[in-house]
């Protein structure tokens, strides 16, 4: 039996293909979607027809449609993978009788078609038109939903109800899907406005990171700040969070796959840079000297904000937490939109810098951190010193790196104190070799025209005594 649904599955194929020759249509048979992190939520679908890289059918093949039973089987799988790859038309068939389904036309069953026919509106898709009602129905569940799980946040409602939130409200013929509408991918752009204004206003002077005793010997020895890219934090633990949270229940699918994503949305992706640091009350905190700081024998830097230095293309914010019952109203919030927008309209609402923003979600057992990330958009108008590529120690992922002048005068953040840690080896001797290796460092920055700057970069030694 499944050696003749083989050979049935390439019939269709090699009938859709010959149809679809001179266009700009291409099938791929036995394709495999991930729908979320964990492989047994993997789609199959028999037949998917792109236009380029964006699906636009999807097709499933049974042997005898004329059984009621099976049409209602192959009516719910092509539904899930019309969920999970965004494609606009679903087709069920035996290679005699074509069922055919438009989420244009949600309202509506799956109906008896002509091949021919399919073909025609494959080939020339008629266009989903969105006017005005449907923009202020999708303000309309995007404000409902952001006064059931983020009431408190009176600029982020008003903000939803400005006259310019509705005009950003757009349809994307190729990837079927409402999304909003940027003027440039900076930090200034208005998706990027919706998660902040959501997060709330930055207001830390300072911030503390902990890190090991070689990676404080680098950046004084190279007079750098390394930070590294965003894809690399796509491991198992942590940047798969929210993927996980928005998939549970099987109610939405995740981001888009990086291995479906065209390759300028790739390079984009690897243009992202970060690193993790915590609020300054965490300063010289032993649970923390503990998790990230190689057991307290390294470092806790201290850095002051320069709010000047935060632009479109550079990022500070805290970290969102999950609550102590693993509850997350700001994903509940993204991912009630996502749910209503798609029940009234048939189509996704996709947040395209969800790829990013992502990083600023964890659950509840991380809360103690009360982490801060800075997120850095590598552009011509940054001045770096270098930018390579390393592999992960932890997951073996092939990530960029980004390095800049440390203490630079555009960079956002500037060290300014140097703290050991309580079990940092020699701790005394290496406390007053690190103030030695300043002093020096100061007269090559002067000599040298150095865009950086450790005049007021100072040392000390952990207060904490009793951890050995």
């Amino acid at each position: 039996m499944a050696e003749l649904e083989n050979i049935l599955l390439l019939q269709v194929a090699d009938r859709f293909e010959k149809a679809l020759i001179g266009t700009s249509l291409n099938i791929k048979t036995d394709d495999k979607w991930q729908s979320s992190t964990s492989k047994r939520y993997l789609t199959y679908i028999d037949i998917t027809i792109y236009r380029y890289i964006n699906p636009i059918a999807v097709i499933e093949v049974k042997n005898k449609l004329r059984d009621k039973f099976t049409l209602a089987i192959a009516k719910d799988q092509v539904r899930s993978s019309l969920s999970v790859t965004n494609a606009r038309f679903g087709i069920i068939t035996d290679n005699q009788d074509f069922y055919f389904y438009d989420r244009n036309e949600k309202d509506k069953d799956f109906r008896k078609e002509k091949f021919i026919i399919i073909i025609e509106k494959l080939i020339n898709p008629e266009k989903v038109v969105i006017d005005k009602a449907d923009k202020i129905s999708i303000q309309n569940i995007i404000y409902k939903a952001a006064n059931q799980f983020l009431n408190e946040n009176t600029s982020f409602l008003e903000f939803i109800k400005s006259k310019i939130f509705i005009n950003r409200i757009q349809f994307d013929q190729n990837s079927n899907t409402y999304f909003f509408s940027d003027d440039d991918g900076g930090i200034t752009s208005f998706e990027n406005q919706f998660f902040n204004k959501m997060f709330g206003e930055f207001k830390e002077t300072q911030i503390c990171r902990y890190t090991g005793l070689r990676t404080i010997f680098d950046m004084l020895n190279y007079l750098s700040f390394r930070m590294n890219g965003l894809i690399g934090m796509n491991d198992k633990s942590e940047a798969n969070y929210v993927e996980n949270y928005l998939s549970r229940n099987n109610t939405i699918s995740g981001e888009r796959p990086l291995i479906k994503e065209h390759h300028k949305t790739i390079s984009a992706l690897n243009n992202r840079y970060i690193t993790s640091c915590s609020r300054i009350e965490r300063k010289d905190d032993l649970t923390l000297w503990r998790l990230y700081s190689e057991d307290a024998t390294g470092v806790c830097l201290v850095f002051s904000v320069k709010k000047n230095n935060l632009n479109k293309y550079v990022l500070l914010q805290k970290v969102k937490y999950a609550d102590k019952n693993g509850n997350h109203k700001e994903l509940d919030f993204l991912k009630q939109i996502q749910i209503e927008v798609e029940t009234l309209t048939g189509f996704k609402f996709e947040f395209r810098k969800l790829g990013y923003w992502k990083h600023f979600f964890k659950a509840y057992d991380y809360a103690v951190e009360e982490e801060i990330r800075l997120l850095i958009i590598d552009n011509n108008d940054l001045h770096k010193l270098k930018t390579d590529w390393v592999m992960t120690y932890s997951h073996s992922i092939f990530n960029p790196y980004i390095d800049f002048s440390l203490n630079s005068k555009d960079f956002p953040i500037q060290l300014k104190t140097i703290l050991l840690g309580p079990k940092c080896p020699e701790q005394e001797t290496n406390f007053v070799q690190i103030q030695e290796m300043i002093r020096r460092k100061r007269k090559i920055i002067r000599n040298g025209g150095i865009d950086s700057n450790l005049d007021n970069l100072k040392v000390e030694i952990s207060k904490i005594k009793h951890y050995r």
